[in-house]
């Protein structure tokens, strides 16, 4: 290969790798399984937005009820951005903080309970099937006993997603700084 094709091999290729490099120390992974994120980092990317999905608003029966924070990678977002997708290496995360409802001194309304749930969603085409998705769910009795790996999720979650999410399997109707530029 002359010189020229190896400037433009490299021009092209490098800048890719570098971007998977660089979000693929965001994560820990152990074959397919996940280490916990710790939240002082995650806490530090784009926010995506928030939510609240009341359990009782939904004849108790919610999935992940509480409030709901979303984080993305900061590389993986301005990939976005800029090229319209999510490349391999994207982590979102999403922290659940359980709620209860009660009065408090301004009103009636829903409070923190000190529990709190974390959801990560990687894309990594070399390591997961499909649309290179898997989901990662940390429950709050798990992380208090001190669990701090976990393995990919049941199906349901990728069902739900394909089934419910408006781009990529990201759920990113609600969540306008996940949607396409």
């Amino acid at each position: 290969m002359g010189l020229a094709r190896k400037m433009v091999f490299l021009l092209l290729v490098l800048p890719v790798f570098a971007f998977q490099m660089s979000s693929s120390g965001w994560y820990k992974l152990t074959g397919k399984d996940l280490t916990l994120p710790e939240p002082h980092e995650f806490r530090k990317w784009q926010f995506a937005g928030s939510s609240v999905i009341p359990n009782d608003k939904n004849n108790n029966k919610a999935v992940f009820p509480g409030s709901h924070h979303v984080f993305i990678d900061p590389d993986a977002h301005k990939h976005r951005q800029e090229k319209g997708f999510f490349p391999d290496g994207t982590i979102i995360v999403m922290e659940v903080s359980h709620l209860r409802y009660g009065e408090g001194e301004s009103g009636f309304g829903y409070f923190n309970t000190g529990g709190q749930d974390i959801l990560v969603q990687i894309k990594d085409r070399r390591v997961f099937s499909g649309k290179g998705w898997s989901y990662y769910v940390f429950y709050d009795k798990d992380i208090k006993a001190g669990k701090k790996v976990a393995s990919p999720a049941d199906g349901r979650c990728q069902s739900c997603h394909q089934a419910g999410a408006e781009d990529d399997e990201v759920f990113s109707q609600y969540y306008p700084v996940l949607r396409k530029p």
